[in-house]
């Protein structure tokens, strides 16, 4: 037995060492994150803050890798019941394979999460799954283009040889013999036990280390410090697990925001009524208003055509110019029509704000089992009502996210995508995403311009601005000539940040076009166009803290043909989001029609009621508004307006308005669940009641 122990004291030795290399790597992936983004100005005054962040990044980082060798642990500590020399051969030889390929699935993993955050700025996250649904050809084609896969390549087989050096090194050595007695080896195993186990957990309270406690600082970023790319994707399997329990988990999820029922959250959103008694079913009954009866929408009941934009970012808008023209024929339009750009998306996915906007649903829903369900909240639903005919058009393939059988069941009469474009507009070209945008908007235009028994409502997604950002050979783009103040602050290369200036302004340019011909044409008198974007760009900049509301920022954009615009002036100042996109359409375009809403008419917007009206981003939980900014899943996180006029924000505290925000914004998005999470309710039951009155 003592040749055994003394064998396990040499092997855990070596594991130590292996552990030793393994934090080396982790702990230079986290530098290689602070060196690349790091605003050293600001990071310069918190020197304790990021020392406690790489120290707390070691306990997480600890925590994997006593995981990842677990197994060579178990082999070990086996080996003290089993003298056979070739139980140690075996095991040593596998131990090698093994622990060499654990490092090298760990490095593409913690690879991967270096790059995703130069297109979602932040770690691994669930969204990482969404990204297996799409296209895999398409995205594995964007990924290509957009990351220095050779040089990733290389530096990946370079560590996986220095670690297969370093190993040969480590099993050269002779064991060191341990002159102890029997006792006091055994008990010396124990410890060493017990300190593996320790290693597993990094804690002796009741819980191991979790994902809150990597909040060591006020500072968002080295915060962001403490936590490794295994660790999150790690966390965004549990969530991506939690999600096939949807309405379960997000129960729990609303409790732990203080709300138990629909009644509480809407004591908290409908301040200003009488609600103490209110029931849950009068609580959703509020969350349906309706457009007032008009005598001119009932004889005149105009088109409308909702685009849905890719990546159309608000923060890219500022460097507009004659050197660097990123908006192209849009420039005129924003200049003439309505503009809002304190406004921002309400997801950081293309499908998370695509949801929200067509069912305002504050969770994916097109790909689980509940896509197949209807909900009334649907935006299709009152243009249904008011004899309208519905279309849903997407540049991209129609089944994407399963969106045709989720688009199908909304109301929507026709779906349309790529191959129905193709197969209907002559010598229609196309990139590995869908049709390119001036097509997509030619057939709607012809779809508009066709002889109509009835108005008709189009909701447009467009895909061309997308990695790699691929456009027809015939653009002749305008000049992208990125000044040097901006180069600096590249977090890709000069070329790949003009290839992705030239798809925005490609974008942009292709709607101005098509609003040309709306407004040239008879359609001009009777159709309005609305635009906003389902989320920023953010492969070009980084975002600290501060400038949340660049970083989520969207803008909303209205043609009114004359004979409908409102009477009075447009307050274009306001904080907004998409919760307040369909209810300010239905409020232009319809006369008594009842709608779904959780948001605001922005066409009643005034000074003197300004604080009722704020911006939510759903997928980071931060809200905005004239007076205050706050992460609404937290109590920590407020803010106040350094600097309104560059809509920089300062940290607070605590005030008066960010308590109120906090708690509109808690509510809303409680009430939104609430509804969803209902309608799903019902219709389990429903299927099942149906399924009951079948046997």
């Amino acid at each position: 037995m003592d040749y055994q122990i003394n064998r396990f004291f040499n092997n855990f030795y070596r594991l130590f060492k292996i552990y030793v290399f393994y934090l080396a790597v982790f702990t230079l992936f986290r530098l290689w994150f602070l060196v690349r983004l790091g605003d050293f100005k600001e990071l310069i005054k918190l020197p304790g803050d990021i020392s406690l962040a790489f120290l707390r990044g070691m306990q997480f980082d600890t925590m994997i890798i006593c995981y990842l060798l677990l197994i060579p642990f178990l082999i070990y500590l086996a080996g003290i019941f089993i003298s056979s020399k070739e139980y140690t051969r075996k095991s040593t030889s596998f131990i090698i394979w093994y622990t060499g390929i654990m490092l090298a699935l760990s490095l593409v993993i913690l690879f991967i999460d270096q790059y995703y955050y130069n297109y979602f700025q932040t770690h691994i996250s669930v969204i990482i799954f969404g990204l297996a649904d799409d296209d895999s050809q398409t995205v594995m084609s964007s990924v290509w283009t957009d990351y220095p896969i050779i040089r990733i390549a290389m530096a990946w087989l370079g560590l996986i040889f220095a670690f297969k050096y370093y190993l040969k090194r480590i099993n050269a050595r002779p064991d060191l013999n341990f002159n102890v007695n029997s006792n006091l080896k055994v008990a010396s195993v124990i410890i060493l036990m017990g300190i593996y186990f320790l290693g597993i957990r990094e804690s002796l309270g009741t819980y191991p280390l979790r994902i809150e406690d990597s909040h060591v600082s006020d500072n968002k970023f080295i915060n962001f410090l403490t936590i490794n790319g295994i660790y999150a994707f790690k966390n965004s399997y549990r969530e991506r697990k939690q999600s096939e329990n949807i309405v379960e988990n997000e129960l729990k999820n609303l409790k732990a925001l203080g709300y138990e029922s629909p009644a509480s959250a809407a004591r908290d959103y409908f301040v200003a009524d009488s609600l103490a008694h209110i029931s849950d079913e009068t609580a959703f009954e509020k969350l349906f208003d309706k457009t007032p009866y008009n005598p001119q929408l009932e004889k005149n009941k105009p088109n409308v055509v909702f685009v849905f934009m890719e990546s159309m970012s608000n923060h890219n808008m500022d460097f507009d110019s004659e050197q660097m023209n990123v908006l192209g024929n849009l420039r005129k339009h924003f200049k003439e029509d309505v503009l809002y750009r304190n406004f921002v998306s309400s997801g950081n996915t293309t499908i998370q704000s695509l949801e929200y906007l067509m069912v305002n649903s504050p969770i994916s829903l097109s790909q689980s089992k509940y896509r197949f369900t209807q909900f009334p909240s649907s935006v299709a639903i009152p243009f249904k009502n008011a004899g309208y005919q519905t279309n849903f058009i997407t540049g991209g393939k129609v089944n994407w996210r399963e969106m045709d059988k989720f688009a199908a069941k909304q109301r929507f009469d026709r779906i349309k995508g790529m191959k129905h474009i193709q197969a209907e507009l002559a010598k229609c070209e196309a990139n590995k995403w869908g049709v390119y945008d001036e097509y997509l908007f030619n057939y709607v235009y012809e779809q508009l311009s066709a002889e109509k028994e009835q108005p008709k409502f189009f909701f447009v997604q467009t895909t061309t601005n997308h990695t790699p950002f691929e456009l027809p050979l015939s653009y002749k783009p305008y000049k992208i000539n990125i000044a040097d103040s901006l180069k600096e602050k590249l977090l890709v290369k000069e070329e790949l940040a003009v290839k992705n200036l030239n798809a925005y302004q490609y974008a942009n340019n292709s709607l101005g076009i098509f609003l040309d011909k709306i407004k040239n044409s008879d359609l001009g008198r009777n159709t309005i166009v609305v635009m906003t974007g389902d989320h920023n760009n953010l492969m070009l900049f980084d975002f600290d803290e501060l400038h949340q509301l660049q970083q989520r920022g969207v803008p909303l954009y209205m043609y009114i043909p004359e004979k409908y615009k409102p009477q009075a002036a447009l307050d274009t100042s306001v904080f907004a989001s998409h919760k307040d996109v369909f209810p300010t359409i239905f409020n232009l375009a319809l006369s008594n029609q009842t709608y779904f809403s959780v948001g605001n008419n922005l066409l009643k917007a005034t000074d003197a009621d300004k604080a009722k009206y704020f911006a939510m981003n759903i997928g980071s939980s931060t809200s905005f508004s004239d007076y205050a900014a706050v992460n609404y899943s937290t109590l920590s996180a407020f803010y106040n307006w350094q600097n309104k006029n560059t809509k920089v924000l300062g940290k607070v505290r605590r005030s008066a308005e960010a308590d109120e925000l906090l708690r509109r914004s808690r509510a809303n998005y409680a009430l939104s669940m609430f509804y969803i999470l209902d309608q799903i309710s019902k219709d389990k039951k429903q299927t099942k009641g149906r399924k009951l009155a079948q046997l």
